[in-house]
Parts: structure tokens; C-alpha cells; sequence
């Protein structure tokens, strides 16, 4: 068996398959049968329709590949709920009943998980099924909703990939307030020394994502007589 995950679009996985294939049935000299699991709907490709074939020249030759692909978010969540314990983390990509809303679905779904992972497993491997559960949560919803959704559960504070996405977000959200706030200072100190900055000015403001070049613009602001010289300046 060769299995394949696949998160983003590729318009040449298909060949992958096949040589991974041959590959595989060249090393060990038997069958090999190829599934690819697409996890979301922005992983999925024309060309992923289960066959590799052509011919160079007629009647001289022809290649014949069939390799199975499986769309998780077509396949019902409570099938992936009651199937295999390691595939448990998988469930928050499958495909809801009709009538719940992704928010209700997802912290249900993520419940169940943590109750048959505490029901069914030792705490090492509770802790990988629950990191891969986040991570691949974060595949359908943003990071954060995601933390909202783990927050809590006592086997992920063990977890140091868990804990590492954590300080990430806390340093990407201590980012983003120190540029919205130099942004803030600039546009401040700046109307009162040039002026009220027209729709392009303020649209490259916005645009900026680096600390230290809005700390430099800051400081430019007394040594320029108009916007466009202070942009120019750093």
C-alpha cells in the first residue's frame, strides 16, 4: 500500500503516483496499491481522477495506471469517528450532518475525539492523535478558532509542538499590535507636521509589515516636508 496526503493542489501529483509506485514494486517485487487522501477541497486537481494512461505510438505500447483517491470532506464524519483510533485526528476534516454548522460540528467532533483517545489509548500516543487532531483542524478553521477548540485539554499542555504553535500565535499577536500601533503614532504625528495623508499614502501604511521600517518612518517624520519624501526616505 502507498499512501499519499495531500493538503495543496498539485497538477502533476498524479505522475508522482505512478512513479512512486513503480518504485515501490521495484524494491520489493510485489503488488502496490496507490491512494491518495486529499484533506481539503483546495488539495483537489482535474487531473486526480484516478488514472495515468497513454500511448507514445499506437499498438506499440501503452501505459495503464489506476490509483484510488479519497476526497475526506466528502466522506461522513461519523465514519471516520468510529473507525481506527489513529485515524481519529482526521475526523475534523470529514463531512458534517446536514443542518450543523461548521463551529457546532468541529467542538463536537473534537470532543469525541479527546473521549475515545482517553478511553482508548496510553498518554503518549494520546498526545501525538491530539497534536495531529489540532493540526489538521487548522486545515478547516484558523489557528486560533482551533486553540479555542483544544484549550484546556489537560494531555496537550505535555505537548511541545502544541505548546510551540502557542507562543507563536502569542509573538504573531504581540506583532501585530506593535505595527497597528506605530501605524497609529505615524499617521498621529504625522497630520499635525504634513498634513492629511490622501488614500495612497494610507494604503502603503497599511501595507507595511515590518517593525523596523515603521520605527525609521517614525523617526523620519522631522526631517521631511510631505509624505511621499518620508516614504521615499526609508
Amino acid at each position: 500500500m502507498h499512501l499519499d496526503f495531500q493538503s495543496s493542489n498539485s497538477a502533476t501529483k498524479h505522475v508522482d503516483l505512478a512513479v512512486y509506485n513503480a518504485l515501490l514494486h521495484r524494491q520489493y517485487l510485489v503488488p502496490v496499491h496507490s491512494l491518495i487522501v486529499l484533506l481539503r477541497p483546495k488539495a483537489d486537481h482535474p487531473n486526480l481522477h484516478g488514472l495515468v494512461t497513454y500511448a507514445p505510438r499506437p499498438d506499440r505500447g501503452k501505459m495503464d495506471f489506476r490509483y484510488e483517491v479519497v476526497r475526506l470532506w466528502e466522506r461522513p464524519v461519523e465514519e471516520l469517528l468510529e473507525g481506527d483510533v489513529g485515524a481519529l485526528p482526521l475526523a475534523t476534516l470529514g463531512k458534517l450532518p446536514a443542518g450543523i454548522d461548521l463551529d457546532t460540528g468541529l467542538a463536537a467532533i473534537v470532543a469525541r475525539i479527546i473521549d475515545r483517545l482517553n478511553r482508548e489509548t496510553a498518554p503518549d500516543q494520546m498526545r501525538h492523535l491530539l497534536t495531529a487532531s489540532f493540526l489538521l483542524t487548522g486545515l478547516r478553521v484558523s489557528n486560533d478558532k482551533a486553540r479555542e477548540y483544544f484549550h484546556g485539554v489537560r494531555a496537550m499542555r505535555d505537548s511541545a509542538t502544541f505548546i510551540a504553535i502557542l507562543e507563536e500565535g502569542r509573538e504573531e499577536g504581540r506583532q501585530e499590535g506593535r505595527l497597528e500601533e506605530l501605524k497609529a503614532m505615524i499617521l498621529r504625528l504625522g497630520r499635525k507636521l504634513l498634513g492629511e495623508p490622501g488614500g495612497e499614502i494610507r494604503a502603503h501604511l497599511d501595507s507595511v509589515t515590518n517593525v523596523g521600517r515603521l520605527e525609521l518612518l517614525l523617526e523620519g517624520i522631522v526631517d521631511v516636508k510631505s509624505w511621499r519624501d518620508l516614504l521615499a526616505s526609508v
